[in-house]
């Protein structure tokens, strides 16, 4: 694993806790919730998402590491077209939540 995934494994753990860090029911429900707000962040409707559940609805699910791959190449992309780092908009993130769990 890269540096930086070790670095995030290591925050969460810290803020939230091993157990919850490795619950696959959280980590399914922050996906979720992170990639709609990222949706209606960059404009998208509800009709859209919709429409887009409907197509996606009956395909049979793919290997985790194609569609993690997937994600980070639209990530790069979104990055780009809004000249943002994609690494340094995570790292932040990581900081800023680090952080807060020292504040807390």
């Amino acid at each position: 694993m890269s540096e930086f995934q070790n670095r995030a494994v290591r925050l969460m753990v810290a803020s939230v806790g091993d157990a919850s860090t490795s619950d696959i029911s959280v980590r399914r429900t922050n996906v979720l919730t992170t990639a709609l707000e990222l949706y209606v962040a960059l404009g998208g409707s509800h009709e859209q998402l919709e429409t887009a559940i409907a197509k996606k609805e009956n395909d049979a699910p793919r290997r985790i590491d194609l569609v993690i791959g997937d994600l980070m190449m639209e990530m790069a992309t979104i990055s780009h077209i809004h000249d943002i780092d994609v690494m340094q908009a995570a790292h932040n993130a990581l900081d800023s939540g680090f952080r807060e769990t020292t504040s807390a």
